[in-house]
């Protein structure tokens, strides 16, 4: 039996010796790396410093996510930027900004943004929000934002238009001894043409004014020009002619037996007076007596010169021959001695160059 134990330990002792020792190796193996990864998760751990400008945190991370570093600090705002890390074997610092709303008003749309702290004028460059330099801003571009801040910009632009604009024409009455009283013509009368260049001004897109810059005549108007006739008719060899041949103002048919003398006046009157006259053209109303109005009907103080009397009128210079006229009128321009008389014309031009001037009436026999 004990020969059998040795022979058995001879034979197996060997490899049973050989296996131990490859058992101790292992463990021993086990026991470095267990070390390794222990002294590694040691070495990774680093202490992470945070700075926000006032206050310094400090926290053991193994992370460089400063999100999930700061997750558990108490920070003023979790809107924050980081502006500078620097590394060093066993630590981090940190250093954060807080970004501040920044609301920007364009007309009518508004839009806030998360900003650094700065220059109000580099701010809006960071944003690519142009300003001109005609726009109006609530606040300078100098200002220093360090704080919630709120901008309305106005933005002004200004453009120049090009347009083509009518030149009117005038009117005008001419008196000329050249032609005989029975003459009247019209001449002229064509508008002319302008280039206007104007400088318009927007605010936010709505077009709110515009200057004149310059004006450029291309076609001038040709003005109108109505031309009476002043020169006397030759008379007959008495001197006598019929007041229906005699050009007038007054449109109204003068009776046959109406005759004039060689200087113009009725050769058969009743009175005549030299009054005070202005005129007057279309209102869009009838006459006081319900005729509407046309060259021979004149207005009248119906007081002094009762409606339907006749008359025959000439200017004392000599210069209108007016004509066969029956009172048909009144109005405000009769009192306040204004005038003694309004004698109607066809157009406010003629009024004006008519104005104010004396008369001769001749007051007719019925």
């Amino acid at each position: 039996m004990l020969q059998k134990v040795k022979t058995f330990f001879a034979k197996y002792g060997e490899k049973a010796q050989d296996t131990a020792k490859r058992g101790i190796k292992a463990a021993v193996n086990v026991t470095l790396a267990a070390l390794l990864v222990a002294v590694t998760f040691i070495v990774s751990a680093q202490t992470v410093s945070i700075t926000d400008g006032e206050n310094r945190f400090s926290v053991k991370g193994y992370t460089e996510d400063v999100g999930v570093l700061v997750a558990g600090l108490e920070l003023k705002s979790n809107k924050y930027e980081v502006v500078d890390v620097k590394n060093e074997l066993f630590s981090t610092e940190v250093s954060i900004e807080y970004l501040l709303p920044l609301t920007v008003k364009i007309g009518d749309k508004t839009s806030t943004y998360d900003v650094r702290a700065g220059k109000l004028g580099d701010i809006l460059k960071d944003l690519n929000i142009e300003v001109e330099d005609h726009d109006i801003l609530s606040c300078s571009l100098d200002t220093f934002v360090d704080k919630a801040q709120s901008l309305e910009i106005t933005d002004v632009e200004y453009d120049v238009e090009v347009f083509t604009e009518s030149i009117p024409y005038s009117s005008d009455v001419v008196f000329s001894d050249k032609y005989d009283t029975n003459t009247k013509f019209t001449t002229g009368g064509k508008a002319g043409t302008k280039t206007v260049t104007c400088s318009v001004k927007y605010v936010n897109g709505v077009k709110v004014s515009t200057e004149v810059l310059r004006e450029e005549i291309t076609e001038y108007a040709v003005d109108s020009k109505t031309v009476y006739g002043t020169k006397a008719p030759q008379h007959t060899a008495s001197g006598i002619v019929a007041a229906s041949s005699v050009a007038c103002i007054s449109k109204l048919t003068a009776p046959s037996n109406l005759l004039l003398d060689k200087n113009g006046a009725p050769v058969k009157y009743s009175s005549k007076v030299t009054l005070r006259a202005t005129a007057y053209t279309h209102t869009g109303h009838k006459t006081s007596t319900g005729v509407w109005p046309k060259p021979g009907y004149v207005a009248v103080d119906p007081k002094e010169i009762p409606y339907g009397t006749k008359m025959y009128i000439v200017s004392s210079d000599g210069k209108y021959v007016y004509g066969y006229a029956i009172a048909a009128d009144t109005g405000g321009f009769i009192y306040g001695n204004r005038a003694d008389m309004d004698l109607f014309l066809d157009s406010e031009a003629e009024c004006v160059k008519f104005g104010r001037r004396n008369i001769t009436v001749y007051f007719l026999e019925d």
